[in-house]
């Protein structure tokens, strides 16, 4: 089946669906790359749209957030359609992270990897297998990096004192690299997941 990527006015209108819900907790497009992108290098591929109470924040539950059913259902597209993007980047080898810069030109990249670990946490059980890993678990390093570098818990961070911007910048650097080489680490667990449902639906 021929992939058909979003466009560029479709990302417009997603980033800007979500910069609506910002003050209901509403993931702003960063985050939503790293979630989307954890819940599908994961050991199972979840589907975006059993996570939108988690992508919207208290919008979901807001009956005013969107004026008609119909508008959800055109935002629910848009978030399969950017997780449809983030999938056909890592069948072909071609990740790279969505990294938005702030008014000063940079990128830090937080939010992108505060949303990978958002999605770690759905399958936090099964995501151990790879921290268990001595070989492949190194691929977490950057992310994990970045996800704690503004914890409120000092003592959490990577660098008390805040990591350098050569530090920061090596860990962006690694990040194309580190989400591919996950999605391989799990890929025999989501084949022998997707073969038990396949059964089960028989």
């Amino acid at each position: 089946m021929k992939h058909t990527p979003l466009s560029e006015q479709d990302y417009q209108r997603l980033e800007t669906i979500l910069q609506r819900f910002a003050a209901q907790g509403a993931m702003n497009l960063e985050q939503l790359d790293g979630f989307l992108a954890a819940l599908l290098a994961g050991p199972e591929s979840l589907p975006p749209q059993d996570c939108l109470p988690l992508i919207l924040g208290e919008a979901f539950d807001d009956d005013d957030a969107f004026h008609n059913p119909k508008e959800l259902e055109r935002f629910a597209r848009l978030v399969s359609g950017h997780w449809h993007d983030i999938a056909h980047a890592l069948q072909h080898d071609d990740f790279a992270p969505w990294l938005t810069a702030d008014a000063n030109g940079e990128v830090h990249g937080h939010d992108w990897a505060e949303g990978f670990y958002q999605g770690m946490q759905l399958m936090a059980e099964d995501w151990q297998l790879l921290f268990d890993d001595a070989d492949n678990a190194p691929a977490l390093a950057p992310i994990l990096a970045l996800a704690f570098e503004r914890h409120p818990d000092p003592e959490m961070r990577p660098f008390i004192d805040g990591a350098s911007r050569e530090q920061k910048d090596a860990w962006l650097g690694e990040i194309g690299s580190a989400v591919p080489a996950i999605h391989r680490f799990f890929a025999d667990i989501r084949a022998r997941i997707a073969a038990e449902i396949e059964a089960d639906e028989a």
